[in-house]
């Protein structure tokens, strides 16, 4: 379901870095996405570097969308995983990517959480996710 953001006056304004504070749907079919990385289907990570890999796994987590019938616009919240995180340029290079990716608008909820490892040292971000599909969207074909 179409996301309907909120910014409570009394949190910062998050949007200029790509996510919203508060997102709400209406009743719909609850998607949990896995966390998607930069793997290819052959077992192979084709994207170098940080900013290339976080565009990957958001389209890896895209096609699972569609996979359901969903849309970009069903994410209730990502999850950003991030080994060896630090922050200032690599958060502007990931607020940068997300906005390119959702606009300011509207964005879903995210948090970024620095990790010690993921599941093989050349992964640099780990994108998971949670949605809400309209139930027609399944039925229609979307």
């Amino acid at each position: 379901m179409p996301r309907t953001t909120l910014q409570p006056q009394e949190l910062f304004s998050s949007r200029p870095w790509g996510f919203s504070q508060v997102a709400v749907s209406p009743p719909g079919r609850i998607v949990n996405i896995a966390g998607q990385v930069a793997w290819d289907r052959n077992h192979e990570v084709t994207a170098v570097g940080r900013e290339a890999q976080l565009r990957q796994a958001l389209q890896h987590v895209f096609i699972a969308l569609d996979a359901v019938g969903g849309t970009p616009d069903d994410i209730q919240i990502l999850r950003l995983y991030l080994p060896d995180f630090e922050s200032g340029p690599e958060a502007d290079l990931i607020g940068r990517v997300l906005v390119e990716t959702f606009g300011t608008k509207n964005p879903p909820p995210s948090s970024w959480i620095g990790v010690q490892a993921l599941a093989q040292p050349e992964y640099l971000v780990e994108v998971e996710a949670m949605a809400v599909v309209p139930e027609e969207a399944h039925s229609a074909g979307r």
